[in-house]
């Protein structure tokens, strides 16, 4: 009995023995795996080619001066329909990649007018058919006339505008909307519009926090803050282009403080182009560190007793490029109730007319207008 428990105890012991003897077998063989430096697999990286951005497309944009359909353009259009001033124009207009224009009237049927102005205008809602029909795309509002029948008639103005797809600047039922920057894309190309009055009767013409109104011209650090603000919540865009309603009418050349505005835009680089309105003459062309200017478009679609220089009138084209703009003007006369673009020695004589008036800018015989 003795024997065989000394028999197991034996047995047991030898298989205690060799179980510690394998696990250390094991636990030594393990350390020397971990020991020893695992061999870096790098994988190959294939580097991609960056594609680079394809350039946007080139484009352009017609500007054109003050438009209203009101006074003695009633009765025609009463006769010959809405469309018939543009009929000489509307091809080349909405041929055009953009086509801006001042719309130099209140769009209501109201009666009431303010007091104080010595003339008012007002157009029939159906008119913005004509424009939609030209090629039209946007239209600035921040002028002296477009509260002339109150703030009623301009927030008729801009229902209406809304109604028939007209984007506008410069106006609105609040400061934000008046000094809001629209964006048009154009060809895939995103240009920033804003736009200033320098030119109103009443103060209270200015939209405030709650209140319908124009922008405010008249304080240049306000223009540039105005312009700082929105192009920061719009840092986007390709192009800036800035509308001014300002100057002295029937004059043909800017006054000093035009020109401090003009400089100070560029200088700050908020700018890529300025065009303005409301003297009712064509005014100097410029281009300053290859920004283009025009001070005054003129008129373009007035009764057609004006005469003179204002009948002188005209389509502006800005060619964009590539971070280039370039600018172009084609001459042009109101008659017979109708905008016409000019040919041959009527066309030669506006553009030698332009050029006196532009000592700083050349403006060649096409029209091409470039830094002198």
């Amino acid at each position: 009995m003795k024997s065989r428990k000394k028999g197991l105890i034996l047995l047991l012991s030898v298989i205690l023995i060799f179980s510690i003897g394998l696990l250390v077998n094991n636990l030594m063989t393990n350390n020397k795996d971990t020991a020893k430096p695992k061999k870096k697999t790098v994988a190959a990286v294939k580097k991609k080619k960056e594609t680079p951005p394809k350039p946007k497309e080139p484009f352009n944009i017609d500007f054109t001066g003050d438009i209203m359909f009101d006074w003695d353009l009633r009765p025609v259009l009463a006769e010959k329909g809405m469309d018939y001033p543009f009929d000489n124009v509307r091809e080349e207009l909405k041929s055009s990649d953009y086509t801006f224009v001042d719309l130099e009237t209140a769009i209501t049927t109201r009666t009431k007018k303010v007091p104080y102005q010595e003339f008012w205008i007002k157009s029939d809602p159906s008119s913005l058919t004509a424009l939609k029909n030209a090629g039209v795309d946007m239209v600035n509002i921040s002028n002296n006339h477009i509260l002339d029948y109150y703030q009623d008639g301009l927030l008729d103005t801009t229902a209406a505008l809304r109604a028939n797809n007209l984007a506008y600047v410069g106006a609105g039922k609040n400061e934000d909307e008046a000094y809001q920057l629209k964006v048009a894309d154009i060809k895939g190309n995103k240009v920033g519009f804003m736009s200033f009055c320098h030119f109103f009767p009443n103060t209270g013409w200015i939209a405030d926090e709650d209140t319908p109104g124009v922008t405010n011209g008249y304080d240049l650090n306000l223009v540039e803050e105005k312009i700082k603000e929105e192009r920061a919540k719009n840092k986007d865009i390709d192009y800036m282009v800035v509308y001014f309603h300002w100057g002295v009418e029937k004059t043909n050349t800017p006054v000093d403080y035009q020109t401090q505005y003009m400089k100070k835009l560029v200088d700050d680089h908020l700018v890529d182009a300025i065009v303005a309105s409301h003297p009712h003459w064509l005014q100097s062309f410029e281009v300053y560190k290859d920004v283009p200017i025009a001070y005054s478009l003129g008129n373009f679609l007035f009764p057609d007793y004006v005469s003179g220089h204002s009948a002188e009138t005209g389509i502006y084209k800005l060619n964009f490029n590539q971070g280039k703009v370039t600018a172009h003007f084609d001459p042009g006369i109101i008659s017979g109730n109708q905008i016409n673009m000019l040919d041959g020695s009527a066309k030669t004589a506006q553009l030698n007319y332009l050029q006196s008036i532009s000592p700083n800018a050349t403006i060649n015989s096409n029209g091409d207008i470039s830094a002198k």
